[in-house]
């Protein structure tokens, strides 16, 4: 199973584990859902160019998931700035990927 395909299977089963109140509780302003969805965007992409570590992949999600909770307890500002942290990953490097392809056809 690929990256890409196992993340959003992980954010289903986070979500299925909270209670149907606490879901109904949680509210994402308009900020917070679009730097989420660079977010995940972000580290699909590293985790399927194989460019980042697993251990910085992890480290991500887990922030991701914080700011996703700190957001829907109201404190936006704080939710962003951790939210823009995740982007220290940098740009993703497709070249590696395709490297990576190219040696497995040979």
């Amino acid at each position: 199973m690929s990256t890409r395909s196992s993340l959003p299977a992980l954010a289903l089963g986070a979500c299925l584990a909270l209670p149907a109140s606490a879901m109904a509780q949680v509210q994402f302003t308009k900020e917070c859902a679009l730097k989420d969805l660079s977010v995940i965007t972000l580290i699909e992409e590293h985790g399927e160019a194989g460019d980042v570590s697993a251990d910085r992949l992890a480290s991500a999600w887990l922030t991701m998931l914080d700011a996703r909770t700190t957001c829907s307890e109201g404190r936006i500002g704080e939710a962003l700035a951790q939210y823009q942290s995740i982007f220290e990953l940098g740009p993703v490097a497709p070249l590696r990927q395709e490297r990576f392809h190219d040696a497995a056809r040979r």
